[in-house]
């Protein structure tokens, strides 16, 4: 055999070796195959390390779903107790109203009598005039009296804490609604933050779900280099 053949059979050998070698490379894909031209090493690379990134997102994003919804189911709970509470606010709120109002009438009311008493006893008046207006007094100031009474008992029905339970409904309500701002802002930051999430994955899943790649490149990543 001249030198020329044999080199060339050695050449034919040699490639239908490579051929051969190239045929059996194992594959492997991520997820169901699709078809498509393999990763590159650096390309699978960065699909490992994407699909990991978002593996560890995804239950920090629901754990935190998690706690808000049970934060706003305790919410919704101190809602009940206020609403409950609310009835009882407003009707003691309007007593107090009422206790007010009715008390400066009566403070006017002492005061003209004051000082109709004042201008009898200066008074030139005599005989049956004057009884008239003294019995007409003595009837203010019984009158005075009674709404005098009924005031202090109305005013001690409606309790010596009365003020101090509506500071405290109204406490209760800011604090309420502190938590509630901070629950709408914190839930409003998860919201973008979920949606970055599913805009991450619905990206890796274009560029790397279902691609095939080498084994051996995994075995590389897997070592490190």
């Amino acid at each position: 055999m001249d030198i020329a053949r044999k080199l060339l059979l050695t050449l034919l050998a040699a490639g239908l070796a490579g051929a051969v070698a190239a045929q059996g490379a194992a594959t492997k894909s991520i997820g169901a195959a699709k078809g498509g031209r393999l990763l590159t090493l650096d390309e699978l690379r960065a699909c490992f390390a994407q699909q990991k990134e978002l593996g560890a997102r995804k239950p920090k994003l629901e754990g935190e779903r998690i706690a808000l919804e049970k934060e706003r189911d305790e919410l919704q709970k101190i809602d009940q107790s206020l609403k409950a509470d609310e009835a009882a606010m407003q009707k003691l709120a309007q007593q107090a109203e009422d206790i007010t109002k009715r008390t400066k009438a009566l403070e006017q009311q002492i005061s003209d009598y004051n000082d109709k008493s004042a201008q009898m006893q200066n008074s030139p008046l005599s005989g049956p005039m004057a009884d008239r207006q003294r019995r007409n007094l003595q009837s203010e100031k019984a009158a005075i009296d009674r709404a005098t009474a009924q005031l202090e008992a109305d005013r001690a029905a409606l309790g010596p804490d009365a003020e101090q339970k509506a500071k405290t409904y109204r406490a209760r309500a800011e604090t309420r609604n502190r938590a509630v701002d901070d629950w709408n802002t914190r839930n409003q930051a998860l919201a973008k933050q979920t949606q970055a999430y599913e805009l991450d994955l619905q990206t890796w899943k274009i560029d790397c779900e279902g691609r095939s790649y080498r084994e051996d490149d995994e075995k590389l990543i897997q070592s490190g280099k």
